[in-house]
């Protein structure tokens, strides 16, 4: 109960302090905005950010092979901690920036990004090793979003009433003192055998690493994910329609905030719930399931028309792309060899992570390019059914995941 616990807690902060869905991004969204950057120049800023998350397997390499001050996760996630605090707080002595200083804010933000990447990739590759020799990964994976997600609850209000207030530097502050408290609680609960040098020598780690991309289960899996996340309809994409075409309707920072919080409610709904019938739902089931969940939580934005529809939606959004998205972390996890956790799972995150930068990027110019055509409400529709047309990809490829990963 007491590592269930501690997950639970770092994990909360780090949903706080993720630059892409923590507390900064709509901060972030808002001062882009507020600088007249054009949609296809947001999401492109957004994207380039969002790079660390790409190197996930390098950091699980580090993680599973070269250990820190004598330890293969505590010391990481010490020194990782340390990085977020100073540059968040480090930031916020910056604020207020000049206007039109889109570069610097993305590159001051890189060094507390690639940190909480390093720390995620390190929190997930212990909750591999506790979990799969246990058979507890997918209520493990439950925990672990809805802590992510509960803090998603905080950031969407929060962030929309700083936003809306004009106070984005507030943003990066509590992201800073945040890190230091998780920093606290990794010296003070994280426990590991202490290890004197690197474990395994150069042909070791190769013919680990060898084994593990030959797999048919990694490759396919691998595919599945990265077609999945493949999505042109992101959050920018929503963010931009909500907050200027349906500004009149009362879709202000504030409001679009809310929607955040509703849409982690019905998040963390879907992960009590799967932690409950994980296990007596057959996983070969759940590729479908992911891909519906992922074509369901797209067009449900179809009936997108005021405020009323906007919370209704969100919650319904929260609760499907919630289920798909645990159901292929399970599959990545127990697809990973657990000698490379860190590395192979790392390597399942970076490609759901390139995916969804390069839908990200592509989303921005395609929302751009339709509202010219046909309008922003005409516009937004066509976004939403390429999105699907893309989620709907992923259904052959999940077919062709190999019978024995599903084997409890």
């Amino acid at each position: 109960m007491g590592i269930v616990l501690l997950f639970a807690a770092l994990y909360f902060v780090q949903g706080m302090n993720e630059t892409a869905t923590g507390l900064v991004h709509q901060p972030i969204y808002s001062l882009l905005k507020q600088w007249n950057t054009k949609p296809g120049q947001l999401t492109t800023l957004v994207a380039l950010l969002g790079w660390p998350w790409c190197c996930k397997p390098l950091f699980g390499l580090l993680s599973d092979f070269v250990p820190l001050a004598g330890s293969r996760r505590t010391g990481y996630l010490i020194a990782t901690g340390f990085m977020t605090s100073v540059c968040f707080c480090g930031l916020y002595t910056l604020m207020p920036l000049p206007p039109g200083s889109r570069m610097f804010l993305m590159l001051s933000l890189m060094v507390p990004t690639f940190a909480v990447t390093f720390a995620d990739v390190v929190l997930d590759a212990l909750i591999i090793e506790t979990g799969q020799p246990r058979g507890i990964t997918a209520r493990l994976q439950s925990v672990r979003w809805g802590a992510s997600y509960a803090a998603t609850i905080l950031t969407g209000q929060l962030g929309g009433k700083l936003c809306q207030q004009h106070r984005e530097s507030w943003a990066f502050l509590i992201c800073g003192v945040l890190a230091a408290v998780a920093l606290v609680l990794t010296v003070l609960c994280v426990r590991e055998p202490r290890v004197a040098a690197v474990e395994d020598d150069l042909p070791t780690i190769r013919s680990t690493i060898s084994q593990a991309v030959r797999s048919r289960k990694v490759w396919w899996v691998g595919a599945f994910l990265f077609v999945w996340h493949f999505n042109p309809f992101t959050q920018s994409v929503l963010y931009l329609h909500m907050t200027t075409t349906l500004a009149r309707q009362g879709m202000n920072d504030a409001f679009y905030g809310d929607t955040i919080s509703m849409l982690a409610v019905g998040s963390i709904a879907a992960c009590v719930s799967y932690g409950i019938y994980c296990r007596k739902l057959p996983l070969r089931w759940m590729a479908p399931l992911a891909v519906a969940g992922g074509v369901a939580s797209t067009l449900a934005y179809w009936f997108l028309d005021g405020r009323t529809s906007a919370i209704i939606i969100s919650v319904i959004v929260g609760y499907t792309y919630m289920t798909a998205n645990m159901v292929q972390c399970d599959l990545a996890a127990q697809a990973c060899p657990l000698h490379a956790a860190g590395t192979i799972f790392g390597g399942f995150m970076a490609l759901c992570n390139v995916s969804t930068l390069l839908a990200t990027a592509s989303g921005g110019y395609c929302y751009d390019w339709a509202a010219r055509v046909w309008g922003p409400h005409d516009g937004f529709k066509v976004v939403l059914i390429v999105g699907t047309v893309f989620t709907l990809l992923a259904w052959p490829v999940g077919r062709r995941i190999p019978a024995n990963l599903f084997d409890r």
